[in-house]
């Protein structure tokens, strides 16, 4: 990681567990095998408006919902209390890179420049097996702004050039592992652009005759910054499959208003942590990354929350609990 500023700060820290990054054009596509290998059933469905919704849910005990776009919107108002941002904080663009060599230990880097944006360069497992994923986070009219234009849909190549100019200015150390003669989108279809307002709706529906819950991005959109987003998701997913498995009794207003609230349990330190970085950075996140630069102790500790939203969010959230988490990870011996 790598923060611009009057003076740069650079930090580096090491998961204590592996992780990946995974296309999920394939990985969706796998687990949608698993769920009819072991006798489920997937069915094609695109609903038109809430209508059809409320038709699925009185069909079955409890419809959840985790994916949608605007038919979703009457169906889940935004919450305005946990929904801060009115319009998109940042304007997003991003594709699947060849010629990029992995850095060395294999991970993720992050450059970050406080009110321009930032530039995520993970490793990434998709169809031409291991490339990686460049996504640029652009503060709206600022310098990033260059390589969101929507004619790089039609013009990959234009995109290519941008991106790599902007690597070149802004990401020294990513833009020395690029080979200039291989650099260039994995395919013309591996290219991302567009916006997103984080947001929060209103977590259940009564349904006509049936109810429905809401996980996933039908529920919270976050903004990819803290790349918290699939795994926000999953970890609803799995609350879910556990209330369901333990409820006696019906699916009803009750159970998801409860239900709910115990999501957003787990959801509220990703919103909270993911909404303040994409401010201003506050003092207390700035001391942290400025110890972190000069101590691998306190590096690897911050990185190490990367895998723990509740953790990070509680080591960040007030002044104090940021000088207690600096205290801490310095007590601990240092493997370095």
């Amino acid at each position: 990681m790598r923060i611009e500023g009057e003076e740069s700060l650079v930090l580096r820290g090491a998961l204590p567990r592996p992780a990946s990054s995974v296309d999920f054009r394939m990985y969706l596509a796998g687990l949608l095998e698993s769920v009819t290998g072991r006798g489920g059933t997937v069915v094609r469905f695109r609903p038109e408006d809430s209508r059809d919704l409320a038709d699925l849910a009185a069909r079955h005990d409890l419809l959840v919902v985790a994916a949608g776009r605007a038919e979703l919107q009457d169906v889940f108002p935004r919450d305005p209390a946990r929904s801060p941002f009115r319009t998109a904080p940042r304007i997003l663009a991003g594709g699947l890179f060849q010629g990029i060599a992995p850095p060395d230990p294999p991970g993720m880097t992050m450059n970050m420049i406080p009110g321009v944006g930032e530039i995520h360069a993970p490793t990434f497992h998709s169809f031409g097996g291991r490339v990686t994923a460049v996504l640029i986070e652009a503060v709206p009219g600022m310098a990033f702004q260059t390589v969101t234009q929507p004619e790089h849909r039609v013009d990959p190549e234009l995109f290519a050039k941008r991106v790599l100019d902007l690597v070149t200015t802004h990401a020294p150390s990513l833009r020395e592992r690029i080979d200039d003669k291989e650099f260039g989108l994995t395919r013309p279809i591996d290219v991302m652009h567009g916006a997103l307002v984080p947001t929060v709706r209103r977590g259940w529906a009564e349904m006509g005759e049936g109810h429905a819950l809401a996980i996933g991005d039908a529920w919270i959109v976050n903004d990819p910054l803290t790349a918290q987003g699939a795994n926000l998701g999953s970890a609803q997913a799995f609350q879910v499959a556990q209330a369901l498995a333990s409820h006696q009794g019906a699916y009803n207003a009750d159970f998801c208003k409860t239900l709910s609230e115990q999501l957003w349990a787990t959801a509220q330190p990703v919103v909270d942590w993911t909404n303040m970085f994409l401010g201003a950075p506050a003092p207390q996140v700035q001391s942290l990354l400025t110890v972190a630069a000069g101590d691998q102790r306190v590096a690897d500790a911050f990185i190490a929350n990367l895998d723990d939203p509740p953790a990070m969010w509680h080591s960040i959230s007030r002044p104090e609990h940021t000088a207690a988490f600096i205290e801490a990870a310095q007590s601990t011996r240092s493997e370095q």
